[in-house]
């Protein structure tokens, strides 16, 4: 008879009272445990090792008894093996025990606890791991809260700036109708003073034209008359026949002339201007931009002092006492910027001051660049910039490029398109080219600064 554990029924059908530790046989019949009979009580039937339903008396085999782990009333365990309440708990095998287990030899040397206490660490591990788990989820939620209002923010802003875009190119449009509107208004206005001039032109010479032609017919008739009648009014004939002098006008006077010269001049400037704002606008537009250029301290020359916000560099002919590293440029006053760029379209822009008889370098230099011993400023030892003083300006090429500028120039803007393998350097006032380089980059490129003479100095613009 093979026994499982159950609560199918509220009554026993073997004592008629309330099921105690239910089990049910392979027959389907539920009863209590008690009113299984135990071998003793089945005589002779013992030595067959049979259990029978006490209900229809069903014959099993004892090996193929399963014990069962009842569930009572309270849900108590059972020992799988000797049908006894498990109280004990062994901590070497992490089983369950009953009294007899306990007492078994396979146990003896282990630690055992009763199963109340054995189970109370566990319950504080995962309580505590609970908790953890719990501040860990609360913790995870908080950072979650916390970026999603982020996000919602940088939406906001993004908004905003979607119309402000759109606000500024309406804007520009307008501006830009307007001005096509008065050019054209411009033009309209020297088309009809044209035609005006045209019509007070054509009408005078027509004039002209209609007075001559009456005294030639009046000529024509004269030389028609005979001689004594000819003769008769000499004198008057002579004097109508002199010639006078016609004086031609102006088909478009001077001042005319002068608005229409000026007019042209404007307006063949137009393509240029609209070529050169397209470029800015899209090197504005295109540029990586956010990256802030500031001045890298660990390769700063001893003789140049750094702002506390590495945004300006002076020259100072008491060299500093500074820990010896391979970033640092030693000889040259020089320094470079950070980041480096190994990608992308960069602008930034330097204000130039010069002490008396000082100089400044402006471009990028290469990340292998040469940082001791004698060495010069040239493309061919990576570095790309144009080296400004009072005396003498050129360019690193290799040889090296004069530079005929007007003025030395008080802010310089840099333009660095790695891909296209450009560095532009532009007096940053005008906006006119100082010199273009044009190179292949490879490797990280860093912002290249160096100045010297008292008196001198370099500031970044933010």
């Amino acid at each position: 008879m093979s026994l499982t554990s159950s609560h199918r029924g509220d009554t026993c059908p073997a004592c008629k009272g309330p099921l105690e530790d239910a089990v049910t046989g392979t027959c389907g019949h539920t009863f209590c445990q008690p009113c299984l009979p135990h071998p003793s009580q089945m005589g002779a039937h013992s030595s067959s090792r049979v259990l029978l339903c006490p209900l229809c008396q069903e014959k099993e085999e004892k090996e193929a008894l399963l014990v069962p782990v009842p569930l009572g009333p309270l849900g108590e365990t059972y020992c799988e093996e000797h049908g006894e309440k498990i109280y004990f708990f062994c901590e070497n095998d992490a089983e369950l025990l009953c009294v007899f287990c306990r007492e078994g030899p396979s146990h003896q040397a282990h630690t055992v606890g009763f199963l109340d206490e054995a189970i109370q660490p566990y319950r504080d591990r995962l309580r505590s791991r609970l908790e953890a788990l719990s501040m860990e989820k609360d913790e995870i939620e908080d950072i979650k809260s916390r970026e999603d209002q982020k996000l919602h923010v940088l939406l906001k802003q993004i908004e905003s700036k979607k119309q402000q875009v759109e606000a500024a190119f309406e804007k520009l449009k307008e501006e830009l109708r307007n001005q096509q509107h008065l050019l054209l208004a411009r033009l309209k206005e020297l088309e009809q003073q044209i035609q005006k001039e045209r019509d007070e032109y054509i009408s005078k010479v027509s004039e002209e034209v209609t007075r001559l032609g009456v005294q030639v017919k009046e000529l024509e008739d004269k030389c028609q008359q005979p001689a004594s009648e000819l003769l008769q009014d000499v004198r008057v004939n002579q004097n109508r026949c002199e010639m006078k002098t016609f004086m031609s006008p102006e088909a478009i006077s001077p001042d005319l002339v002068k608005k229409i010269r000026n007019l042209h001049r404007k307006i063949l400037a137009l393509p240029e201007m609209m070529r050169t704002f397209s470029e800015n606008l899209v090197h504005h537009l295109e540029s990586d931009s956010g990256v802030e250029v500031t001045l890298d301290p660990q390769t700063a020359s001893r003789s140049l002092i750094l702002s506390e916000n590495r945004m300006s560099v002076r020259y100072t002919r008491q060299k500093k006492n500074l820990p010896d590293s391979p970033l640092r440029f030693e000889g040259l006053p020089v320094v470079l910027g950070s980041p480096g760029f190994c990608s992308g379209r960069h602008r930034w822009q330097v204000e130039v001051q010069l002490g008396d008889g000082g100089g400044c370098s402006v471009g990028v230099a290469g990340e292998e660049v040469k940082r001791k011993g004698e060495r010069g400023l040239s493309a061919k030892e990576g570095v790309w910039a144009v080296i400004l003083s009072q005396q003498q300006s050129w360019a690193s090429t290799s040889p090296g490029t004069d530079l005929q500028l007007p003025e030395i120039p008080r802010s310089v803007g840099v333009a660095l398109d790695y891909e296209a393998g450009q560095l532009v350097l532009l007096n940053a006032r005008t906006q006119e080219p100082i010199f273009t380089f044009s190179a292949a980059f490879s490797g990280k490129v860093f912002p290249f600064f160096a100045v010297w003479k008292k008196g001198s100095s370099l500031t970044l613009k933010g």
